[in-house]
This record gives C-alpha cells, sequence and structure tokens, in this order.
C-alpha cells in the first residue's frame, strides 16, 4: 500500500472538517436510536436516559449500558468512518486503506509487540497514575479524579457477569468494536488526512496517537495509551495494513478482559491496566529493546519488499 495514493482533489482541512461533521451527525443519530430501542429492549424510557438515571453505573442498568456503549461506538467510529471513504476516497475498495491483504508475519510482530512492551507499558501506568499537577491546578485534579472514578466505576458494572457469556459480550464491546472502530478512525481516515497535510508520517503518528488517548478521557491513563497509539500507529506504518493494529487492538483489549473475567470468575480480583508491570529495571530495558528491534525488523522488511 502506497500512503500517497489514497488521495482526492479537495483539502485536507475540508476534509477534517466533514469527517468531524460525519461523526457528529452519526453520533446523534445512534445515539437517538440507543434510546429509542432501550424502551422495547430494557423496559428503559428516553427520560430516563435524559435526566441520566438510567447512564448510572448500576448492577441493575449493566445490560442497558453495554447495549448502550456498543450502539454508540459503532455510531461515532465505525460508520463516520465508512461514510468518509465513501465520498472521498478515490477508490472505495478493501485495497483503499491496506485491508485487502493480510500477512501472517507482520500480524505476529504486532503481537509479540504487544507482549514484549507490556513492562513499559506497566511502568508508564504506575508513573501516570502517581502524577500530581502543581497546586493552583488542584480544582482541575480533583475534575479529573472523578471523571477517572466514574470511568473505573463503569468497568466495575461492565465485569459483574461471569458467565463464559459475560466475556463473550465484553470481548465483543470492549476488543473486537473498538479494535475495528478506533483504528478506522485514528489509523485510517485521521491517519489519512493529516498525511495528506503534513507528510511527515512520523509526525502524523504521533498526532494520531495524543489524539487516540485523549479521546478516552481518562489523565491518568493518557501517556500509556499514547504509547500504545505510538506502537499501533508504526504497526501499520510498517506493515502497509490496517488489519495488523487492528488485530494488534483487539489483542490487547481482549486479553485484559479474559485475564480481568478469569481472576473474578475466580474469586479473584485484577487490576487489567497494570497487567504485566514489573517493578524490575532491567526487565523494563530488556522491554524497550526488544520493541525497537521488532519494529527495526519490521522496517527493513518493508524497505525490501518496496
Amino acid at each position: 500500500m502506497n500512503l500517497r495514493h489514497i488521495t482526492s482533489d479537495s483539502h485536507p482541512i475540508k476534509e477534517f472538517l466533514i469527517y468531524l461533521l460525519l461523526i457528529l451527525i452519526a453520533g446523534l443519530l445512534f445515539n437517538l436510536i440507543g434510546g429509542v430501542l432501550a424502551a422495547p429492549l430494557y423496559g428503559i424510557s428516553l427520560s430516563a436516559i435524559m435526566d441520566g438515571t438510567a447512564m448510572q453505573a448500576t448492577p441493575e442498568n449493566a445490560a442497558f449500558l453495554k447495549f448502550y456503549q456498543i450502539v454508540n461506538h459503532i455510531g461515532m467510529f465505525t460508520v463516520p468512518s465508512l461514510l468518509f471513504m465513501a465520498l472521498f476516497m478515490s477508490r472505495y475498495d478493501l485495497s483503499t486503506l491496506g485491508l485487502s491483504g493480510i500477512n501472517f508475519f507482520t500480524v505476529l510482530s504486532g503481537i509479540v509487540v504487544l507482549f514484549a512492551a507490556l513492562p513499559f507499558t506497566g511502568m508508564l501506568i504506575e508513573w501516570n497514575q502517581g502524577m500530581q499537577l502543581p497546586g493552583f491546578l488542584e480544582g482541575i485534579e480533583g475534575k479529573l479524579r472523578i471523571l477517572e472514578d466514574s470511568a473505573g466505576e463503569l468497568t466495575e458494572v461492565f465485569f459483574l457477569d461471569t458467565s463464559v457469556k459475560g466475556l463473550i459480550i465484553n470481548l465483543i464491546m470492549i476488543a473486537l468494536i473498538p479494535a475495528i472502530g478506533e483504528e478506522l478512525v485514528f489509523r485510517g481516515v485521521l491517519f489519512r488526512i493529516f498525511h495528506k497535510w503534513i507528510r511527515n508520517i512520523h509526525v502524523v503518528v504521533i498526532i494520531t496517537s495524543i489524539l487516540f488517548s485523549a479521546l478516552h478521557l481518562q489523565f491518568y491513563g493518557f501517556v500509556p495509551r499514547m504509547f500504545l497509539g505510538l506502537v499501533f500507529g508504526y504497526l501499520f506504518v510498517y506493515s502497509r495494513s490496517l488489519w495488523v493494529p487492528i488485530i494488534a487492538h483487539f489483542v490487547n483489549n481482549g486479553t485484559a478482559v479474559t485475564a480481568e473475567w478469569f481472576f473474578r470468575r475466580n474469586g479473584g480480583d485484577l487490576n487489567a491496566e497494570s497487567f504485566g508491570s514489573t517493578d524490575s529495571g532491567l526487565v523494563v530495558l530488556i522491554s524497550i529493546v526488544m520493541v525497537i528491534g521488532i519494529f527495526f525488523l519490521m522496517r527493513r522488511m518493508h524497505r525490501f519488499s518496496e
């Protein structure tokens, strides 16, 4: 896949603004669809959704919240991306974003990178969670902590069901749908727009990684998520296939979901975000070297195949 082959006559700023408009329209539409379907499926009224009663992270709302999460994610990520591709991409087929082919080695490399990066990612998580803002930003820090706690409460509700059915639903909701939708957005459409505008592919990887992390609205997980965004970005660049970051994204989220489910099902508890972390500086150093080495190998193979 040649990134420069994906072109159109419109200016990237125009494309970016139209894409944001598509996200807004599709997001609102699917939000409404989710609300309308809530009544017959879960007995929840639109008024309960509007006043926030149905959105509270409680066991009673668990099934509805999962449904609402799935519908809204598809509406905000997958649908706008497909619409944008239909409008702006000159060749609207699977090859447009590197979706026409898949190479076993690059997929395996992407998965190995993720597991090799676990110690370093764990270190970033611990450092980020321990960050304290200056005293004059105490009010902002308090609000950030509230957002973090709210996300944690929602996660707790999602993992209340420890049945196999509950695992499958969580894998679809937390791993499969985000892997497809978010990679279409950040490594697909936005990557294309920014690369057309900026041209420097490394700058594009950094920008899309920052946006990818910022989207999750979790300040105390911003740095490790940005690092994951960098990993997914370079997997896309060096594999020349969007399938590789999609599969890597799914494996990353799916591993955390499965580990969390397994521990809870067996009466334990696991902080999935710190899964694979270590206190050993040597292990972290080896982790960094392995990640760099695998990307170096992928880059060499990329150049060789051109």
